[in-house]
């Protein structure tokens, strides 16, 4: 190793290259200044590079400029060799200077290879500007919808003081209220069951207060909707009648037209060029074929909208404040006739398939609007329930369960509650993903839902609840089991109990962990 380093420096071999030179002082001096000159810019251009690539820590290929400060400092050193050799003959060590600048400008020159795509790729100035551009165009329009955002937000809040304001009203008149209420109490303290009696009074002043504020949102909503459908029909009515009845004697006196037409052409098989030339432009024989079923079609749709209509008339019975004797099936099929479009096939899912099991019920005494707001809120629910569980990657037929049925006093524990009575029982189930045990012990609580925020209010099955239990004195519980579906089942008495109080226990929402779907 010694004697191979020895050798390298080693300058005893071989004549100093100013022998080539014959010692002219010009020439040596010319050959001195180059090389030196060249080196001292070989040395600075790294230099350069390297303070480049500091401040610039963003700059891709950080790599490749290294790789060419290497190559142009040992292509200086080999020119301060060349200087040096003048007076040294060490030409292994220049050698193998030159040979690790050549292995290094190889390897540079390969690399360069692999990143031309990559440089030939990077974005022109006039790329980059167009890109400042739309930049400089989106934050433009994200400023415009901020200013929209913030008009949005300082309007709401002009509205949110008006509304604290109309509630500071109404919470000061609601305060004087409970103050007159509370200075009754005091003066009606002389006799216990007078105390009794008022304190009875308050509870049911406090309960129904309560149940207002649960049902304003929601009356104010389905009083509108029930308005707006009401308005809906009657509008749509007029029209589809008219169009209804004059479809059919249309079909007559096009048939009629066509029956003459007909005959036309078997007297006078040879009419003129004319005609015929017409009868070719006109295709009559597909004429005669498709205007008869357009005519079919407009009345197939005239029934269809009528249908709608009654529906919709049906459903809309939302502020009637007297019972009144009602089809129970009726108003389901009018609920699903309004929720046909949430059933049929979507682009994310099969038909979700209806199964109905109806037992002949007779005329019930009820509130009819608000039970069809009863099934509306249910199947909506079963629905919703369907849908998530299609959306989990779940493969199955999503069914909804409708069954009604008739139980007389022999099928009940409440034989001497309601004499001679006739229960009907209405069940909705579903083949969803069911209810979690946390979910069935809050599932009637007002504002409680599982639903994401904007999705729901958590008021359909609270409202649902006392729709069944404290306006018709009836029963509406839920079996599911998680995995299993979910049904709900609804229980009122076909005859109405006036004003006479609930038959049923007080706390009657019963949860089971029962399979709804087992076959």
């Amino acid at each position: 190793m010694w004697e191979l380093l020895k050798e390298l420096f080693s300058s005893t071999q071989f004549i100093p290259h100013g022998h080539c030179y014959l010692w002219q002082t010009k020439l040596v001096w010319l050959h001195l200044l180059s090389d030196l000159f060249i080196a001292i810019a070989y040395f600075s251009i790294p230099a350069m590079l390297l303070y480049f690539i500091h401040e610039r820590q963003d700059i891709p290929f950080q790599g490749i400029f290294a790789l060419f400060g290497a190559f142009i400092i040992l292509c200086g050193t080999g020119h301060l060799m060349e200087i040096w050799t003048l007076w040294h003959p060490t030409y292994w060590l220049t050698g193998v200077e030159q040979a690790i600048t050549a292995l290094v400008s190889c390897y540079t020159a390969l690399q360069m290879v692999t990143l031309l795509p990559q440089f030939l790729a990077l974005k022109t100035p006039e790329q980059l500007e167009a890109v400042n551009r739309e930049l400089q165009s989106e934050i433009g329009e994200r400023q415009r919808a901020e200013e929209a955002l913030r008009n949005a937000y300082d309007d709401l809040e002009i509205r949110v003081s008006d509304r604290t304001a109309e509630l500071s009203k109404t919470l000061s008149i609601l305060q004087t209220e409970m103050a007159e209420r509370k200075q009754a109490e005091a003066a009606l303290q002389e006799s216990e069951a007078r105390e009794r009696e008022k304190s009875q009074e308050l509870e049911i002043a406090l309960h129904e207060l309560k149940s207002a504020q649960v049902q304003l949102v929601q009356k104010e909503k389905m009083a509108s909707l029930g308005q707006l459908a009401a308005g809906i029909a009657h509008e749509i009515n007029n029209p589809t009648s008219f169009i209804y009845g004059n479809v059919t004697p249309a079909i007559e006196y096009a048939s009629n037209l066509l029956k003459i037409i007909s005959l036309y052409q078997s007297h006078y098989p040879q009419p003129s060029n004319e005609i015929q030339n017409e009868i070719a432009a006109l295709d009559l024989d597909f004429l005669k074929r498709d205007f008869l079923k357009l005519l079919w079609s407009m009345r197939t749709g005239a029934t269809r909208i009528k249908e709608i209509v009654v529906s919709m008339r049906n459903f809309s019975r939302l502020d009637e404040a007297e019972i009144k004797e009602a089809d129970l099936h009726s108003g389901i099929e009018s609920t699903l006739m309004i929720l046909e479009n949430r059933l049929k096939e979507q682009p994310n899912r099969p038909a979700i398939e209806v199964i109905k099991e109806f037992d002949k019920l007779p005329l019930v005494a009820c509130y009819p609007g608000q039970l069809n707001q009863v099934f509306m809120n249910i199947l909506n629910n079963a629905i919703d329930a369907l849908e998530e569980k299609i959306n989990e990657g779940s493969s199955f037929t999503p069914q909804i369960r409708i069954a009604t049925e008739v139980r007389y006093q022999e099928e009940t524990n409440l034989k001497s509650l309601i004499p001679n009575s006739q229960l009907i029982v209405i069940r909705i189930a579903d083949n969803g993903k069911g209810i979690t045990p946390y979910v069935k012990e809050h599932l009637f609580d007002p504002f409680f839902t599982t639903k994401p925020v904007g999705k729901g209010t958590g008021l359909g099955l609270s409202i649902s609840y006392q729709i069944v239990v404290e306006k018709h004195q009836g029963r509406l519980k839920c079996d599911s089991q998680l995995g299993e579906g979910a049904e709900f089942t609804i229980e009122i008495n076909a005859k109405a109990r006036g004003n006479a109080a609930p038959r049923f226990a007080p706390a009657l929402i019963e949860v089971h962990d029962n399979p709804i779907f087992q076959s």
